[in-house]
């Protein structure tokens, strides 16, 4: 029969708590961003300065503090760019160009859990008889300084409840 010591146990038990605190460690030391809308974004038309027959769709935010991000890691983290692209209803995409409201630019430094507030616009070329719909949808894939996205879709009005980001990986 095998008999097992006091010491053996307290080796045993005193590795098993160990790898848990170390794996707990671990997952609160990963980027993991967190994206909410807390106001509305307005869009405006406007005469496109280059092209004749386009015009330019600028969306962007009515209030500005309407979106911000959670970091929930114990290590800083940094949103450098953004995509944006705008939800036509019938499933279309446009392709964006991002901007910033005042002096709000990126890159912006998010403090181990810590939440900051941003103020975005997104640009859009559209054609002449193009019209804003009355509810409309804005997808953002914030691009971190690690290279991972994190995709939000916002929609014109500030929700009635808070959802928060998806993480996307990239292949780069």
């Amino acid at each position: 029969m095998i008999e097992i010591s006091g010491e053996f146990v307290l080796s045993v038990a005193s590795i098993a708590i160990t790898t848990y605190f170390w794996c707990v460690q671990s997952r609160r030391e990963r980027p993991r961003l967190s994206i909410y809308q807390i106001g509305g974004f307005r869009a405006v038309c406007r005469r496109h300065q280059q092209k004749k027959d386009a015009k330019r769709l600028c969306v962007q935010q009515m209030d500005s503090c309407g979106v911000l991000i959670a970091n929930n890691s114990t290590r800083q983290n940094s949103i450098v760019l953004f995509d944006c692209w705008f939800l036509l209803p019938n499933g279309e995409e446009i392709q964006g160009n991002w901007g910033t409201v005042g002096d709000d630019h990126p890159p912006w430094n998010i403090g181990p859990e810590s939440t900051i507030a941003m103020g975005l616009a997104c640009f859009f070329d559209v054609p002449v008889d193009f019209e804003v719909p009355d509810t409309f949808e804005i997808g953002i894939d914030f691009i971190s300084a690690s290279g991972k996205r994190y995709a939000h879709t916002f929609s014109h009005e500030a929700p009635a409840s808070i959802s928060t980001t998806e993480e996307r990986s990239t292949a780069a």
